[in-house]
């Protein structure tokens, strides 16, 4: 349903209703018709006198329909979202609460949420983190994000994602030689690695599913049955894996 379709028909009723031109009773001589133009001058005038109002429910509209999407996307990509064996991950494999972060290591939030993720893995000993990398912000995006996982086939991906995400400098071929070398990856393997269909392959599967459910932006959280697009603060994340550790914990009610 459109925006056009739901949202300006309210606006042409609250139009009339302000200006007093509510349909007559019954006692009550009939009011001479609106015209096409009448209804429109007064809805151009309303508009124009109400502006945030306007804004207001446009903002509101885009939140509920993105919201929507994004828990339709959950509901029909939880396989890929939570089980995709190509994705790094960090922390307790068998961890009961999962955590995962859609990212870019160009996105100034993203390591500006790093530190959160960082504490809560060294707090957390049963979470399970997963990583996937939605290289969005240019072609050293993509490069890096080819690089992380690469790094993952030497078993080196969270080093490499600390060091990309702690790093101040632009992102160059020299840049990330320079930060495998550091960790003690095998660079000409990487580099193999890096050109591979099978990395290609797992960064368009992360793009696909990031469309699918209405990521326009980096970060992005799932934890659990919530999605939090944005950078968020070590005590929001923390809440909301106390809330699934507890909903885990809910009697099922019984089956009538």
């Amino acid at each position: 349903m459109s925006f056009k379709n739901t949202v300006l028909p309210a606006l042409a009723f609250a139009a009339l209703f302000c200006f007093g031109l509510t349909p007559a009773r019954a006692d009550e001589p009939a009011a001479k018709p609106l015209s096409k133009a009448d209804v429109e001058a007064i809805v151009h005038d309303y508009i124009q006198n109400n502006a945030q109002v306007i804004l207001d429910s446009v903002e509101n509209y885009q939140k509920k329909t993105e919201q929507a999407r994004q828990e339709a996307g959950l509901a029909k990509n939880k396989d890929a979202l939570f089980k995709d064996v190509g994705s790094p991950e960090a922390g307790n494999p068998d961890g009961d609460v999962t955590v995962v972060e859609f990212f870019d290591y160009n996105c100034h939030y993203c390591k500006g949420a790093f530190p959160a993720v960082q504490s809560l893995l060294d707090k957390d000993k049963k979470i399970r983190f997963v990583f996937k990398d939605f290289p969005i912000l240019g072609p050293t995006s993509d490069t890096a994000a080819k690089w992380a996982l690469a790094a993952q086939n030497q078993k080196k991906y969270f080093e490499f994602h600390k060091a990309m995400m702690n790093n101040k400098s632009p992102i160059s071929d020299e840049l990330l030689e320079k930060v495998a070398k550091g960790i003690g990856m095998n660079v000409a393997l990487a580099k193999v690695d890096v050109a591979s269909s099978e990395t290609l392959l797992q960064l368009e599967k992360n793009k696909a599913l990031a469309n699918d459910m209405g990521l326009r932006g980096t970060p992005a959280f799932i934890i659990g049955s919530d999605v939090i697009p944005g950078a968020i603060p070590l005590e929001e994340i923390e809440k909301k894996i106390a809330e699934q550790r507890k909903a885990a914990l809910a009697p099922v009610p019984a089956k009538k």
